[in-house]
C-alpha cells in the first residue's frame, strides 16, 4: 500500500442507515404509538429507557384499573343510566384488553418476530405496499383517538359535581373550586381518560388487524416443481418435495395458532363490548331529548363507527387467512390429480393434510369457540339489526326520540 494511499471506510451515515434498516420493524408506527400510550411491548436496549418505560406503564396500568374500579363502585350508589353504562363497558373492555395482552406478552413478541421475518421475504414493492397499509391504519386509529378527545371540548358540561368528584381524589378539594375551575378540571380529566382508555383499545385493535393482514402472507408462494406433474411410483425425490410442502403448511398452521392464542380471548372481549354498547346506546338515542342528547349521539356515532370498522376488518382479514390455507391445500391436491399417479405415499401425505385441516383448521377464532369469517360477520350484522328493530318497536319512547 502506498504511503499516501488512504483507506476508505464506510461512512457513519451509511452504517447508521443499514443498522436502522435491519432493526426496523414493519409495524413500527403502531408499536411507537403504543409506547407513547404507555404500552412498551419490545424491550429497550438501554437500561434507563427500560426503567422509565416500566414506571410509565405501571402508572398507566394503575390509572386504568382505578377508572375501571371507580366506574364499578359508582353503580352501587347511583341509578344505572344507559350512557354511563355504555362508557363503563368501554373502560372495562380496554382494561381487560391490556391485562390479557400483557399476560401473553412472550407469545406476542414471537408473533412480532414472525411478522418481521416474513415481511423481509417479500419483494420491495410488496413491502412498500404493506408499510403504506400500516401507516393508513395507524393514522385512522389516531384520528379516532383525537375525535374521542375533542368531543370533551365540543359540548357544554352538565354533571352533578357531587357524583363526579366522589370517585376522584379531588373530592376533598372541589368545594373550594369555582365552577369554571371545575369545568376545566372535568374536561382535562375526561380527555386524559379518553386518551388512554380509547387510545390503547383502538391502537391494539389496529395492531391485531395489521397482524392478520400480514398473516395471510406467511404461507409461502411456492413455485411447485413442474416435475411433480409427472409423478411415478418410484419417484422418492418427489415424495420428499411433497413432504417439504406439507411441512411449510404445518409451520403456517402453528404460526396462525400462536396468533390466535394471543388474541382469541381479547377478540371475545371486543365482541362483547360491541354487542353491549349497541344494546345500551340504541336505547339512549331512542329516549326523549335532554340537554346531553347531542353529546350522547356524537359519542354513539364514534363508538359504533369504530365497532363497525373493527368487526368488518377483522372478519375480512381472518377469512383471507382461511382462504390462503385452503388454496394451498387445493394446489397440492391438484398436482397429484394432474399426474394420474399411483403413488400411495403421496396420497397418504395429502390425506394427512386434509385430516389435520379438518380437526385443526387454520383460522382465527373467538375464544376458541367459533371461527371468524364472512359468515360470522353476517351473523353479527343480522343479530344486531334484529335487536335494533325490536328496540324500536318495544320502546315506548322510540317514536318521540326519532321525531325529536
Amino acid at each position: 500500500m502506498s504511503l499516501f494511499e488512504t483507506k476508505v471506510y464506510p461512512s457513519r451515515v451509511l452504517l447508521h442507515k443499514r443498522r436502522r434498516t435491519s432493526d426496523d420493524h414493519p409495524l413500527r408506527p403502531v408499536l411507537n404509538s403504543l409506547s407513547v400510550l404507555g404500552l412498551k411491548i419490545e424491550d429497550s436496549t438501554s437500561p434507563i429507557k427500560r426503567i422509565l418505560f416500566f414506571i410509565y406503564f405501571v402508572v398507566v396500568l394503575l390509572c386504568m384499573h382505578y377508572w375501571a374500579i371507580s366506574d364499578f363502585v359508582w353503580y352501587f350508589r347511583n341509578r344505572i343510566q344507559e350512557d354511563m353504562l355504555a362508557e363503563s363497558v368501554t373502560v372495562w373492555a380496554s382494561v381487560c384488553t391490556l391485562d390479557f395482552l400483557m399476560l401473553k406478552r412472550k407469545d406476542l413478541m414471537k408473533v412480532l418476530s414472525i411478522v418481521k421475518k416474513e415481511t423481509e421475504k417479500l419483494s420491495s414493492s410488496e413491502q412498500r405496499k404493506y408499510r403504506k397499509t400500516v401507516m393508513m391504519i395507524c393514522g385512522a386509529a389516531w384520528l379516532f383517538i383525537i375525535l374521542f378527545i375533542m368531543q370533551n371540548f365540543m359540548f357544554s358540561i352538565h354533571v352533578n359535581y357531587d357524583r363526579y368528584f366522589s370517585n376522584t381524589p379531588a373530592f376533598f378539594f372541589y368545594h373550594t373550586m369555582s365552577e369554571t375551575q371545575m369545568n376545566i378540571f372535568i374536561r382535562i380529566d375526561r380527555s386524559v381518560e379518553n386518551l388512554y382508555i380509547h387510545g390503547l383499545l383502538t391502537m391494539i385493535i389496529a395492531l391485531y388487524i395489521l397482524m392478520c393482514t400480514n398473516a395471510k402472507l406467511w404461507i409461502k408462494k411456492c413455485d411447485f416443481s413442474s416435475d411433480l406433474h409427472t409423478i411415478s411410483e418410484e419417484s422418492t425425490s418427489h415424495l420428499e418435495d411433497f413432504r417439504h410442502y406439507r411441512s411449510i403448511f404445518d409451520q403456517f398452521s402453528k404460526k396462525i395458532e400462536l396468533l390466535d392464542d394471543v388474541f382469541c380471548l381479547i377478540v371475545a372481549v371486543w365482541l362483547l363490548m360491541i354487542l353491549v354498547s349497541l344494546c345500551v346506546r340504541i336505547l339512549t338515542v331512542l329516549n326523549p331529548l335532554t340537554e346531553n342528547t347531542e353529546r350522547i349521539i356524537v359519542s354513539t356515532l364514534l363508538v359504533l363507527s369504530r365497532a363497525t370498522i373493527t368487526l368488518i376488518a377483522i372478519s375480512i382479514v381472518a377469512d383471507k387467512i382461511n382462504e390462503a390455507s385452503v388454496s394451498y391445500i387445493r394446489k397440492l391436491d391438484s398436482i397429484i390429480k394432474k399426474g394420474n399417479a399411483k403413488n400411495i405415499a403421496l396420497y397418504q401425505e395429502i390425506q394427512l393434510i386434509y385430516i389435520k385441516y379438518t380437526f385443526f383448521p387454520t383460522h382465527l377464532t373467538v375464544w376458541k369457540f367459533t371461527s371468524i369469517n364472512r359468515s360470522f360477520l353476517m351473523t353479527c350484522i343480522g343479530m344486531m339489526s334484529t335487536y335494533v328493530i325490536i328496540c324500536i318497536q318495544l320502546n315506548p319512547n322510540a317514536l318521540k326520540g326519532i321525531m325529536g
